[in-house]
This record gives C-alpha cells, sequence and structure tokens, in this order.
C-alpha cells in the first residue's frame, strides 16, 4: 500500500502494524508541520496572534484529523465494521477507547465486503493457524 492511500484513503483494509505505524507517523507529520506553521508566523509576526495563527494552524489540524479518520475507517472495515465508525473518534473519552481496541483487534482473515484481507508486511510476523 502507498502511503497516499495509507494515509488519507477511506477504501479497503489495514491491519494492526499499518495502523499503529500509519498513526504513529501521522502524529509526527502533524507535530512536524504545526512546528513549521508556527516558526513561519513568529518570524512574520513575532508573538502569537491568533487572527494570524489560527487560521492555518487550523488547516493544518483538519488535515490531519482526516489522515486519522482514514486510518481507523480502513482500520473498522478490517474488522468487518462500517468506516463510519470512525467518526467515534470524535466523542471525547470515547476515542480513545477505539484506538486501543482497534491496536488489540484482530481482523477478519478472510476478505470481507470492504476488499481483501491485508496482506502480511516486514512490521509483523506472519500467523499461523
Amino acid at each position: 500500500m502507498n502511503l497516499f492511500k495509507l494515509l488519507w484513503s477511506f477504501d479497503g483494509r489495514i491491519g494492526r502494524p499499518a495502523y499503529a505505524g500509519g498513526s504513529l507517523l501521522n502524529l509526527v507529520l502533524m507535530i512536524v508541520a504545526v512546528a513549521i506553521v508556527e516558526d513561519l508566523n513568529r518570524g512574520w509576526g513575532g508573538a502569537f496572534s491568533l487572527m494570524q495563527d489560527l487560521p492555518p494552524l487550523l488547516g493544518v489540524v483538519m488535515f490531519f484529523i482526516w489522515s486519522t479518520l482514514a486510518l481507523t475507517a480502513k482500520r473498522f472495515q478490517d474488522l468487518g465494521n462500517s468506516g463510519w465508525f470512525s467518526l467515534l473518534l470524535l466523542v471525547p473519552g470515547v476515542g480513545l477507547i477505539f484506538i486501543v481496541v482497534l491496536l488489540a483487534a484482530r481482523g477478519q482473515d478472510k476478505d470481507n465486503c470492504y476488499g481483501p484481507a491485508p496482506s502480511t508486511s516486514d512490521l509483523a510476523p506472519a500467523h499461523h493457524t
């Protein structure tokens, strides 16, 4: 799976290693992007200004919320559930519970209506039944 599809597409399924790795990559990219936006804004205007800093920061955050929802939707689809359940991440407290569940729950071994079972990767050992 390519990086664009992993982070920004809602189609298909991903396993636990791809979800964990994609989520970590998304977090690191967001921190770097926010730092760059803040550095650029400070270079132009000095101290934090709500009118100047908030719009670009909201843009960056919305971009990464999309990515988080896409990763989560594909993970729910791997479990055989609708990707719409990813919207539960927006509910305070509930989102953290679902992240833990998605990191722990094993996906369906067979193809489902959301696509073929994710292939094993170098990130995780193949499981044998």
